[in-house]
């Protein structure tokens, strides 16, 4: 008997959902009907008189608009000016006015974190602030004295390079004239002067 209970109580349930949704249905199509038979029916039966009172309505609500944005503003920032001055009165209340400001920076009384009698930043130190400041990810330490060491190694041959060369191929080098004659006259001048 319970079975036959509970197949009824379930069938009650299906006709009460299905009863409801038809009945939301049937609201929105009549809603919908009204509606585009009404917006119809105003726009088709419009008189000149209304269609001018509509025309003042939406050239008078253009004309307005910016006053009525003023006035919300002003209403607004009535409420900010409020808060600021009540602000401001407390800070009063407490002997700090917002033009001081503090005699030590916070960042003075933090220190650098430096001991007394140490060195300035070496040059491994400031390739190591550059290194983070430009966000390129940082070398070991083996990969800068590498670099640094072939730095120095380039400096010395260039050196040596410059000290080997002689006079005259310092000249030849510096000679930007385009023709190869004019090279050639201005080496002969060269090697003239130097056996003057």
């Amino acid at each position: 008997m319970e079975t036959v209970g509970a197949a009824e109580a379930g069938d009650v349930v299906a006709d009460a959902v299905n009863e409801f949704f038809s009945l939301l249905f049937k609201g929105f199509a009549v809603g919908a009907k009204r509606l585009k038979d009404n917006m119809y029916a105003s726009v088709a039966d419009m008189t000149s008189q209304r269609w001018i009172r509509l025309a003042a309505v939406v050239i008078g609500y253009i004309m307005i608009r910016p006053y009525i944005d003023l006035g919300f503003r002003k209403w607004f920032d009535y409420d900010q000016r409020r808060k600021r001055a009540k602000e401001e009165a407390q800070r009063a209340a407490f002997g700090v006015s917002g033009d001081k400001k503090a005699k030590v920076s916070a960042n003075s009384l933090r220190g650098t974190g430096k001991v007394l009698g140490e060195v300035e930043n070496t040059d491994d130190e400031l390739e190591e602030d550059e290194a983070k400041a430009s966000g390129v990810p940082e070398w070991s330490g083996i990969a800068r004295k590498r670099r640094k060491k072939y730095l120095k190694s380039l400096e010395k041959q260039t050196e040596k390079h410059a000290e080997e060369l002689s006079e005259e191929q310092l000249l030849e080098l510096l000679d930007w004239s385009e023709s190869e004659d004019e090279k050639a006259g201005s080496k002969k001048s060269v090697s003239e002067k130097k056996d003057e």
